[in-house]
């Protein structure tokens, strides 16, 4: 069985953000799917990494996953690897996973140690739309709960993404975790969101103020370049702190687990 096809899918749910799914073919057997992880604006550009890479895949084993992804992280790139190659390289591995599991007759997880519980717990997720009216984010909150949800994530940082904010932001952001905590009573957690955006003097700052509204983490409070920043807000908060979106190889996580910079990846 050889790979014979890579096909690509650009899909606009009607949001900002557009979904990106690749279709790997055999020429005897099953195929597989696989989805990108995409940012507006930058869907063509991992869209065009990923045809790239389907023509060093074409004519090769499906089942020859992690000597693909070796070939192309170190002839294709030449070691020189970017968040565009990372998630073109992630949908196709997904891809060829797929066929692996379909010819086989078994579901991924089995050839990957076996499934470790029969449910994944889901958090909500883009359900704000940028709302910074505390009534209307109130409201969003409650139905999503009335929807069955039992947790719920959002950044509440209002204005643009920069490491300085002033004490009107901090304050709004503040008063927005306080909202939806009253919205959705005690047993419902509450994610808070930062995007990699704050210096770690306001991530800690931020962070000891929310404290009160007991979220169930802190996400990314501080560019991932600088791991000691982010294990200093580590330290220095009661908010488990997470990171992890923009790291992309196991040498990028080693250095948070050598340096304990986060509770949760």
């Amino acid at each position: 069985m050889q790979v014979s096809r890579v096909t690509t899918y650009v899909v606009d749910p009607g949001s900002s953000k557009r979904w990106l799914f690749v279709r790997v073919d055999t020429d005897s057997g099953p195929h597989g799917w696989g989805e990108a992880y995409t940012v507006p604006d930058r869907e063509r550009s991992i869209e065009q990494q990923i045809e790239a890479l389907g023509r060093y895949l074409i004519g090769r084993d499906p089942f020859d996953i992690k000597h693909f992804t070796q070939v192309a992280y170190r002839d294709f790139t030449t070691k020189r690897g970017s968040m565009e190659f990372y998630c073109a390289l992630s949908a196709i591995e997904h891809a060829l996973w797929d066929i692996v599991g379909k010819s086989l007759g078994t579901p991924v997880y089995n050839l990957l140690g076996g499934r470790c519980r029969p449910r994944v717990r889901v958090y909500a997720n883009g359900w704000y739309g940028g709302a910074r009216d505390l009534v209307l984010l109130a409201e969003r909150a409650r139905a999503l709960v009335d929807r069955g949800f039992t947790a719920m994530k959002f950044d509440p940082i209002p204005g643009p993404w920069q490491p300085f904010i002033g004490l009107d932001e901090e304050r709004s952001a503040i008063a927005a975790v306080r909202t939806v905590r009253e919205a959705v009573g005690p047993d419902v957690e509450i994610l808070v969101e930062v995007h990699r955006r704050l210096s770690p003097m306001n991530a800690i700052r931020l962070g000891r103020a929310l404290e009160e509204f007991r979220p169930y983490w802190f996400e990314e409070p501080c560019p991932p370049e600088n791991i000691d920043n982010l294990a200093e807000v580590r330290r220095s908060i009661r908010i488990p702190t997470v990171t992890g979106e923009a790291l992309y190889t196991k040498a990028g996580f080693r250095e948070v687990f050598e340096r304990r910079a986060a509770d949760i990846l």
